[in-house]
């Protein structure tokens, strides 16, 4: 067994400004260079996917991708300076808050629910 644990970040009236879909819609555009391949990997529309880059990128006042015309011409997306900052950062924010929830099951509940799974046990 072992405890879950989820990160986003919030503003002050509780509304997301940044979370896991965003991270992996970040991703996708430094992976495949493109928001409409990025869409496609992720099994979202471009239009979906645009919308919440958006969002992210007014609500956090930072510019999260440089696009240029050109399809498969030469055109494409890069992510930011921020935007690459932001990914890394909140990866190592998640490590960090998965290393310390890890901790705190093992020291407070891992017992418990091992003594529960014994218990399930012999009853079989």
């Amino acid at each position: 067994m072992r405890i879950r644990t989820n990160v986003w970040i919030e503003d002050e009236q509780g509304r997301v400004l940044y979370g896991l879909g965003r991270q992996r819609i970040l991703e996708a555009i430094r992976d495949y260079g493109s928001i409409k391949a990025a869409a496609e990997s992720l099994g979202m529309s471009y239009r979906g996917l645009w919308g919440r880059l958006r969002h992210s990128e007014r609500r956090l006042g930072l510019a999260l991708t440089d696009s240029r015309p050109g399809g498969g011409s030469g055109g494409g997306t890069k992510l930011t300076a921020a935007a690459t900052r932001l990914l890394d950062r909140y990866e190592a924010t998640v490590r960090q808050v998965y290393a310390v929830s890890d901790e705190a099951y093992r020291r407070n509940l891992e017992e418990i629910f091992r003594v529960r799974e014994r218990k399930r046990r012999k009853r079989t």
